[in-house]
C-alpha cells in the first residue's frame, strides 16, 4: 500500500451529500492511510469497500490541494481507542 506521508489531509464528497469533507489522514501503523469519519456522518452510507473516488490531497500548512488523485477505499472498521468513529482505509492510484 501507497503511504501518504507527505500529506495532510483529504478532501472529498460522495452521494448526494454535495458538501465536500475534509479529513485529516492517520498513520496509525506503517501500512495505514486512514480517516475518521464519525459514525453518524451523512457521507457513511454512501462508503463501501472497493468503492473509488476522487479525492483532493493537501499537504501541511497548504490551503490548495496539491492535486487530485483516484483513491480506493480499502477497508472501514472500527477500533474501541477511537470510540463513535470508523476508520477508513484508503489507497491512492
Amino acid at each position: 500500500m501507497k503511504r501518504l506521508e507527505h500529506y495532510q489531509s483529504v478532501e472529498f464528497s460522495v452521494g448526494d451529500v454535495g458538501v465536500p469533507h475534509r479529513f485529516k489522514i492517520w498513520h496509525i501503523d506503517s501500512h495505514s492511510n486512514v480517516i475518521l469519519i464519525k459514525k453518524d456522518s451523512k457521507i457513511v452510507p454512501h462508503l463501501q469497500v472497493g468503492t473509488k473516488l476522487e479525492m483532493k490531497y493537501y499537504s501541511p500548512g497548504h490551503a490548495l490541494p496539491d492535486g487530485t488523485r483516484e483513491t480506493t477505499i480499502k477497508g472501514i472498521s472500527e477500533e474501541e481507542r477511537f470510540k463513535g468513529h470508523f476508520l477508513v482505509n484508503l489507497e491512492p492510484s
